[in-house]
């Protein structure tokens, strides 16, 4: 029988290879960034401040800042709503990109999202090895 220990270290194995894999997409998705960035100058004027602020920020560096760059792109594809971030109404623009463009950012953001999710489960796992809870 597996223990509970073990649980823990193959939930967390799995966490990191997820996140792993999500920042290995980011870098992937740098030149569709630019690209989109690029369209949505044509079609706006400019970017959003967040993004011009945090411009030449990866996700090697700051997870964060590299979510909040992103943000006007990944609000409208995964809620359908524009970020707060920008001031245009820029949900339609960015849901009608090719899917070529847009298709990978769904990629990145689900592999964040599991690995959030495998690492929520490791901390409860962890707490109930701690409290003694099994």
């Amino acid at each position: 029988m597996i223990d509970i220990k073990m649980i823990f270290i193959i939930t967390m194995f799995i966490g990191l290879l997820f996140l792993a894999a999500s920042v290995i997409a980011s870098l992937l998705n740098r030149k569709r960034f630019k690209e989109v960035c690029q369209l949505y100058k044509e079609k706006f004027g400019s970017l959003p401040d967040a993004v011009l602020l945090f411009e030449n920020v990866n996700s090697l560096y700051f997870k964060g800042a590299y979510g909040i760059k992103t943000q006007f792109i990944i609000m409208p594809l995964l809620w359908n709503k524009s970020s707060i971030l920008t001031k245009n109404d820029d949900k339609d623009f960015i849901r009608g990109l090719p899917k070529r463009i847009i298709r990978p950012f769904y990629v990145e953001a689900i592999l964040g999202l599991i690995s959030i999710v495998f690492f929520v489960i490791a901390g409860i796992l962890m707490l109930a090895i701690k409290r003694g809870w099994v």
